[in-house]
């Protein structure tokens, strides 16, 4: 034979006690699985199939509170304000702004009905809206500096639930 030949003869023959070798080692007793039972008893990475994975994340929005809309201008983007619960820090963010991961979407004034702010993060979207507390609204309120209608008590001069908040950008 020549040089080449016996060259890849020995290479055949390596490769196929090699692939031998493995079929022998995998019906070897001591590689059963049973013997990984320990590790899976321990639990080193929690239980499988645990009820952590099956109660849904309360939503990323549910951090914030949707305190009210500030204008600079009339030919300004309305600015959200945004409360953080956590923290009770206060933003005033327009669209296409940041708060962390969390991006302002769209912030609408209505007339009609409440205000709202769409927020995102990652995939999910989320709608807060503003609702106008009670009392507090255009219905039968007389504007501010005007005399109350007869029959109807004096305005109280300040509201015990409102406070006024720094504007910082």
């Amino acid at each position: 034979m020549n040089s080449p030949t016996r060259r890849y003869l020995v290479i055949l023959w390596a490769i196929a006690a090699a692939h031998g070798g493995a079929a022998v080692r995998a019906a070897d007793p001591t590689h059963d699985f049973n013997r990984y039972q320990v590790i899976l008893d321990k639990a080193p990475f929690g239980q499988v199939g645990a009820s952590a994975d099956n109660v849904p994340q309360p939503s990323f929005s549910t951090r914030f509170t949707f305190v009210g809309i500030a204008s600079e201008g009339e030919d300004k983007p309305l600015l959200a304000i945004i409360e953080e619960k956590d923290t009770k820090h206060v933003d005033f963010k327009s669209e296409g702004e940041n708060i962390g991961p969390v991006k302002i979407v769209k912030v609408e004034r209505s007339e009609t009905g409440p205000d709202k702010l769409v927020m995102k993060q990652d995939l999910e979207v989320a709608t807060l809206t503003m609702e106008a507390k009670p009392g507090t609204g255009p219905a039968g309120a007389p504007a501010p500096g005007q005399p109350p209608l007869p029959g109807q008590p004096p305005a109280a001069t300040s509201q015990p639930g409102l406070r006024r908040i720094p504007f910082r950008r």
